[in-house]
């Protein structure tokens, strides 16, 4: 959530609104298969040992006491530790960026995502702003995400928010998620003063794990950061978040 909607979240908690952000895949592995490859290069990126979501759990709640944010942990297992019932991986490589989750995730993981957001939900208030990813990038756990909110609510009551760092990489991602047929999308900027930036990038700089990855520099990418995500809010006019309203047939 820091991320993606950072501004706004330590916005609206200095008004005195309780924000949650809850995050759905927060598990370490605990299951009877052999690790995945997938699994197994991610760990090693993050070089945070065989239990590296207890670090990550810790990294997210110090980001969100940065911003004034409560976090939620809902305790699924990521993409790259899901398996089908013989023991093969359900994603290969780069598979789980692909945007088609695999149908074994539909029939067992999509229930227990609809369970877990029911129980975040019962947190805050059935009638609580939700804000949900666009799905930019296509991490098949942002596009099951996804499908749980508009399941739960009906899209025109939904905030999508555009999944950085995925939607600065490329200034065309938001093309596809835009030209949905029966749709129509209005955007919704946040003008973020210098205050709600600079809270932003301390709480993304609480990913010590994963800046690497995310930014691509060396050794940490917290230098690059920065002024990655500077430029992409000066390119959105703040922090962008999107309404859909459904076209009368």
């Amino acid at each position: 959530m820091a991320l993606s909607c950072g501004g706004l979240a330590s916005r609206l908690a200095h008004q005195g609104v309780r924000v949650v952000a809850a995050t759905f895949c927060t598990a370490d592995y605990d299951g009877p298969f052999p690790l995945s490859p997938a699994a197994a290069h991610e760990h090693r990126q993050w070089q945070l040992g065989d239990q590296p979501y207890q670090h990550r759990r810790h990294e997210d709640q110090q980001a969100m006491a940065l911003l004034g944010v409560e976090a939620l942990h809902l305790g699924l297992p990521d993409a790259i530790y899901r398996y089908d019932p013989n023991g093969r991986p359900l994603y290969q490589g780069k598979q789980f960026l692909s945007g088609q989750p695999h149908s074994h995730d539909w029939q067992s993981f999509y229930p227990r995502v609809l369970d877990a957001l029911h129980r975040a939900l019962a947190v805050v208030g059935e009638d609580a702003s939700l804000y949900c990813p666009l799905s930019i990038g296509g991490h098949v756990d942002h596009v099951i995400v996804r499908r749980a909110a508009e399941q739960i609510r009906s899209p025109e009551h939904i905030l999508y928010y555009e999944d950085y760092p995925y939607a600065g990489k490329d200034v065309e991602a938001l093309v596809p998620y835009l030209q949905q047929a029966g749709a129509e999308w209005q955007p919704l900027i946040i003008r973020l003063n210098e205050q709600e930036i600079q809270a932003r990038i301390a709480a993304i700089a609480c990913y010590r794990s994963q800046l690497e990855a995310l930014f691509g520099d060396t050794p940490s990418g917290a230098s690059a950061m920065p002024a990655h995500l500077r430029k992409y809010i000066s390119r959105a006019g703040g922090e962008r978040y999107w309404q859909r309203t459904i076209r009368p047939s």
